[in-house]
């Protein structure tokens, strides 16, 4: 993107899927990321699972309050369940889409944080519904793995030339991208697009050192910016609208049984994330067990 008559400035994020605003969630420690961040020059999103938005350790929020120019937040689904916005029925999805605003809104009451009003899908599946439902709620973009939806169609060669497709009910979509293959980002940068890097927390499980190295590559690329992705969408999306929050009550959308139902599984996310995936001998099980294939949203 240009910056200036004789510049040009390439945008980048880090985002992490998933963990709670905790000192330690599984093999990631925030105040050790910061360290490392501020080392290296770089800035991270979580992407925050809005179910979780009363469930934050007092510290690390400061933390987040005291370094709004390494962290930021925003929103990860809504429950994070199996396939949640890859269906079909758009009043299923508008009334997840206007739950997850609702938990983040609360989320801000009680912390004080802002967060970023733009969706990481989970599991990086969405529908053209998912899509448009995201659009009327009042949501900046959203930021995936892949820019194919749920419904399979191809997707032109030319959208991946882009910095956004808007080919979905003409609402943003950037692609972020695993740190496996380099030449991906250089073609990135070569077409005007940001640099979206996207890990969870077992990407620390031997240290920061493969993290920051590749975070050090990046930076030696050239104007390298490292912000938010509202920073991010702001500066490639020239029209968009101050979100406006419409006030609903979360137990009309959500039975109590559904509730159980979504508390059970994430117990049982977190219990891996924490317990599991930070010994290397129990991961090793428990990818066995599951077919479990590297660098896939299965989170």
């Amino acid at each position: 993107m240009r910056t200036g008559e004789n510049s040009t400035e390439t945008l980048a994020c880090l985002i992490l899927d998933d963990p709670l605003l905790r000192p330690r969630y599984g093999c990631l420690d925030y105040e050790r990321l910061l360290q490392e961040m501020r080392e290296h020059g770089f800035f991270t999103e979580i992407a925050f699972i809005p179910w979780n938005w009363k469930r934050n350790n007092p510290k690390t929020v400061q933390l987040f309050a005291d370094n709004p120019d390494y962290y930021a937040v925003c929103v990860h689904g809504c429950n994070h369940t199996g396939n949640e916005f890859g269906g079909k029925d758009y009043q299923t999805l508008s009334a997840l889409a206007a739950t997850a605003l609702w938990r983040m809104e609360q989320f801000k009451r009680l912390t004080g944080l802002s967060y970023d009003p733009v969706m990481v899908f989970p599991q990086g599946r969405f529908s053209p519904a998912a899509m448009q439902a995201l659009k009327d709620q009042g949501y900046h973009a959203a930021f995936n793995s892949t820019l194919q939806s749920t419904a399979g169609n191809e997707i032109p060669a030319i959208e991946y030339q882009r910095p956004a497709t808007r080919i979905y009910h003409d609402f943003p979509l950037f692609l972020r991208r695993y740190p496996k293959s380099k030449s991906d980002f250089l073609q990135d940068i070569a077409s005007g697009r940001p640099i979206i890097v996207v890990e969870h927390h077992g990407a620390f499980s031997n240290g920061y050192r493969a993290m920051t190295d590749f975070i050090d590559w990046v930076n030696g690329l050239g104007n390298i910016k490292w912000t938010s992705l509202s920073s991010i969408t702001n500066a490639y999306c020239s029209n968009t609208k101050s979100m406006s929050f419409d006030e609903k009550s979360d137990e009309l959308v959500w039975s109590l049984w559904d509730q159980s139902k979504v508390a059970l599984r994430r117990f049982a996310c977190e219990f891996r994330d924490n317990y599991v995936e930070p010994s290397s001998i129990l991961t090793r099980i428990y990818r066995t067990g599951r077919g479990h294939v590297t660098g896939v949203d299965d989170y």
